[in-house]
């Protein structure tokens, strides 16, 4: 019979996270919504400085989660 791997031995690469853009405005803009969404908000990114455009969210909680950073979440380009 084989013997069983170490269990605790290995560890799984993680995946590297991402720079998150969070809210700097939120409002309502008084219109009608996509479906699902109840308000709008501006997200700003400490690190780098991207502002984005307004963007409309379900609720609260969704706003305060945050949006990935467009700018410093591009992809790195591969060498050739």
């Amino acid at each position: 019979m084989a013997r069983q791997e170490d269990l605790f031995g290995y560890r799984k690469p993680r995946v590297r996270r991402g720079h998150i853009a969070h809210m700097v405005d939120v409002g309502d803009h008084g219109c009608i919504y996509a479906a699902g969404n109840s308000c709008v908000a501006l997200f700003t990114c400490k690190r780098c400085g991207w502002t984005s455009d307004w963007l409309e969210r379900r609720n609260k909680t969704h706003v305060l989660q945050g949006v990935p950073c467009e700018a410093c979440n591009k992809p790195k380009k591969e060498a050739a």
